[in-house]
């Protein structure tokens, strides 16, 4: 009866282990693209910044 117990713990842990690292890796996923966005938008920034100092 044990055994049933401590398979259905590790199968349990597992579970939980797998689930976590699938969240965590669908975060970084939906993170990423912002990410990259962000720094679009710096470059277009200072390029903004640049033209507008070179018209002057």
């Amino acid at each position: 009866m044990f055994d049933i117990w401590l398979l259905f713990l590790m199968a349990f842990a597992g579970g939980l282990i797998a689930l976590i690292s699938f969240i965590t890796i669908l975060g970084r996923k939906i993170a990423e693209p912002k990410d990259e966005l962000q720094k679009k938008v710096q470059g277009l920034e200072e390029e903004v910044e640049r033209l507008k100092n070179n018209r002057d």
